[in-house]
């Protein structure tokens, strides 16, 4: 058992956003890792994939995913689940931080970079 500081947990910034590994393979995770992602008003990030399933809890904040070209609006206390090795995009389109939750499925080395 661990039992973790998030406010001690190193943020990455970028392009007015950041970023927080909450618990991953650092902790002893094997399977997935949790990630915190907030994004300033009117702000987003690069579209990416990722080779395992994501699933993205909304904790503040109105925003839209656009996964595999189809949009989604978020808004707090909602899920979505976004499959293996679909493009996505999250957005910031309120005036107000949006705050997420990530849950990410770890995959096996051998199959990053094969853009599955």
């Amino acid at each position: 058992m661990e039992l973790i500081d998030n406010a001690e947990t190193q943020k990455f910034y970028f392009q007015g956003n950041f970023q927080q590994t909450l618990a991953g393979a650092a902790q002893g995770l094997k399977t997935f890792e949790v990630w915190r992602l907030s994004l300033a008003p009117d702000n987003d990030i690069p579209a990416s994939r990722h080779q395992g399933e994501v699933v993205t809890l909304t904790l503040r904040g109105p925003g839209r995913v656009v996964v595999d070209g189809k949009p989604v609006n978020i808004r707090p206390d909602t899920t979505l689940v976004i499959p293996p090795g679909a493009l996505r995009q999250i957005s910031n389109i309120g005036a107000e931080e949006l705050v997420l939750l990530l849950i990410r499925g770890l995959v096996p080395a051998s199959t990053v970079g094969r853009g599955r």
